[in-house]
């Protein structure tokens, strides 16, 4: 029985062959998956916080390749395929030319496969993601939060949508000092999940591909206090974010790193940085359930956070 209501939510993508194994898993286990991988001819696999673990036909798992694993055969990957854009290829086209297919959801499922004229064929691999609440994670960030721009920052998979998810739900919770107006720009329908999700009482969801456009329209339609949305990656979204801390208004955004070396060397988490739009960095662990370090962008570039 699936017990999990987020992975309930992908099921109607999942072939039976796929489905019944995760019958077997414990709740707890089925509560921690973030992403079903299927490779053709290869091992189904599940990632689990920060590891990969291969499924068994029976619903047990292993972190090594052994002989009796579930294995996901081209007949399998191409009905998943299928189901995931629910009869009609046609229609996803313009997703499938970028790489993804947009799941009921709200969440983007990986596709890998050849991309010629940018219709993609010869479908190889599928990742389903699967968007999670995790309310109360932002705790620490709340009590050490200065109320200014903050960057949420680390490795991929070490918990940043879901710290900016639960920590948008607060601000504008009255969990936090007070009830914040917060627009969030979810260009992937991940925050929310597909609004599915609790963003709090007093949160604006603008689903828009364009965040840079979306920045723009929240500032000139909602008068927000915080606007909130998933990995900066252009100038144009810079530029954007500068506009914002000029009207006033604090950003909340996540980025890709490795390590702080890399917050002070790619050109646009330095830009950032140095704009004055972000006060606080919070370093996401590389482990789930290590802590969260907040620091200042000024200690940060004084090398005096160790």
């Amino acid at each position: 029985m699936i017990l999990d209501e987020s992975l309930i939510s992908i099921l109607y993508a999942l072939p039976l062959k796929i489905r019944q194994p995760l019958y077997h898993l414990s709740p707890d286990f089925q509560n921690s998956i973030s992403e079903i991988r299927l490779r053709k001819n290869l091992p189904v696999a599940l990632t689990v916080y920060d590891k990969t673990l291969f499924l068994k036909p029976n619903g047990q798992t292993s972190l090594l390749y052994t002989n009796d694993l579930l294995i996901c055969d081209e007949d399998t990957l191409t009905e998943c395929f299928n189901l995931l854009c629910e009869g009609s290829v046609f229609a996803h086209e313009k997703e499938l030319s970028q790489g993804f297919i947009i799941m009921q959801n709200g969440c983007r499922a990986g596709v890998c496969g050849n991309l010629s004229g940018g219709i993609m064929q010869d479908i190889t691999s599928l990742n389903l993601r699967i968007s999670r609440e995790v309310k109360g994670c932002a705790n620490t960030v709340l009590q050490n939060f200065r109320y200014g721009g903050l960057l949420i920052a680390g490795p991929p998979a070490s918990g940043k949508t879901t710290l900016l998810r639960d920590l948008v739900r607060q601000l504008s919770s009255k969990e936090g000092q007070k009830l914040y107006r917060t627009a969030v720009i979810d260009t992937r329908g991940e925050i929310s999940g597909g609004c599915q999700l609790d963003l709090g009482l007093s949160t604006d969801i603008l689903n828009c591909n364009d965040k840079a456009k979306g920045i723009e329209i929240a500032l000139r339609t909602m008068s927000p206090d915080f606007i909130a949305f998933d990995e900066i990656g252009n100038l144009d979204e810079l530029y954007a974010v500068s506009q914002s801390f000029l009207s006033g208004v604090s950003i909340i955004t996540t980025a890709h790193i490795e390590n702080l070396f890399d917050l002070k060397s790619r050109e646009i988490t330095s830009r950032l940085l140095k704009s004055g739009a972000i006060k606080q960095v919070a370093l996401m662990p590389r482990k789930i359930g290590d802590e969260i370090k907040i620091i200042s962008v000024e200690e940060l570039f004084n090398d005096s956070f160790i």
